[in-house]
């Protein structure tokens, strides 16, 4: 087998959250604890064009954020899935600790604008809520508003993002962690063309449509219960160009989780209009606080 790095790509620019979580996933599988030695970083500037990159051959995998610990789910992403039909490999959360940047010497009661990317904005809004003179202005990424804020003119300006950012782009930190909830995380998926098996696997990702009759979500979630599988979360998108129907995606939880879901996947299409396997992958786990 060729040593050929894998090529991840991901939404934002050096300092974002999202290359934090690629670095770390990689280096959890790198044989050396070097994520450099695995895997090349394709920064792009969306999630869409992270997902496009792998559909054109520009990269081999995109490292996407699919929910966080206070603000939930990001439901775009759940349509990219749904849209670009790769699979789930992996999954990583790290922890979020949003702070305000500024130019060096910047008073925080001269601000008068701040950026980031709305998951930043959301997740620092009760501090956000006691400067109400500062416009709160969404753009793509946290680590792309400390690149602004570092390349305006303006004193009156701050970013929402990492301390790692500050560090990079010359910034101070006016205050730390200013997410509303202490413990903040954000996880995010692996996402590859082709599905990965493998005995470590004990998660998977499924997505399904229900006809509409009573008790329809009912039996698919008591075979579930049957088989003694636990289901970790249930999220529900609506199908593009069919109002009022929706996709239930659905993470599950087991030992060996490839190998035993493919025995009952018959009986849950008996159930549904459509059934899709999103993937088998192994289960975050760490040692910090959750």
């Amino acid at each position: 087998m060729e040593d050929k790095k894998t090529r991840a790509a991901y939404s934002g620019v050096p300092g974002c959250f999202a290359e934090e979580a690629a670095m770390k996933y990689f280096a959890s599988e790198s044989p050396t604890g070097l994520w450099e030695d695995v895997c090349t970083l394709v920064p792009t500037g969306s999630f869409a064009e992270a997902m496009e990159a792998v559909e054109k051959g520009k990269a081999d995998c995109a490292v996407l954020p699919i929910e966080n610990s206070s603000t939930g789910s990001i439901l775009n992403n759940y349509d990219l899935i749904t849209e670009y039909g790769f699979y789930i490999v992996g999954e990583y959360s790290i922890s979020v600790s949003q702070c305000l940047l500024a130019k060096p010497g910047t008073d925080i009661h001269s601000l008068r604008e701040v950026y980031s990317h709305e998951q930043g904005l959301s997740q620092s809004r009760d501090f956000l809520s006691h400067y109400p003179q500062i416009r709160q202005t969404p753009v793509y990424n946290t680590a792309y508003a400390a690149k602004m804020v570092a390349q305006s003119d303006r004193t009156d300006v701050g970013a929402i993002a990492s301390v790692h950012a500050a560090e990079i782009y010359g910034l101070e930190v006016l205050q730390s962690g200013i997410n509303f909830k202490d413990i903040n995380q954000t996880r995010f998926f692996v996402l590859a063309p082709a599905v990965h098996h493998s005995p470590e696997n004990d998660k998977a990702s499924l997505m399904v449509t229900l006809p509409h009759v009573p008790g329809s979500l009912c039996r698919l979630l008591s075979i579930f219960a049957r088989e003694g599988i636990n289901l970790m979360k249930i999220e529900s998108r609506p199908v593009q160009k069919r109002n009022w129907e929706y996709y239930f995606f659905i993470d599950l939880l087991g030992d060996r989780i490839d190998a035993r879901l493919g025995a009952i996947l018959q009986e849950i299409s008996d159930h549904a209009q459509v059934v899709r396997v999103l993937g088998y992958y192994k289960k975050f786990t760490s040692n910090e606080r959750e």
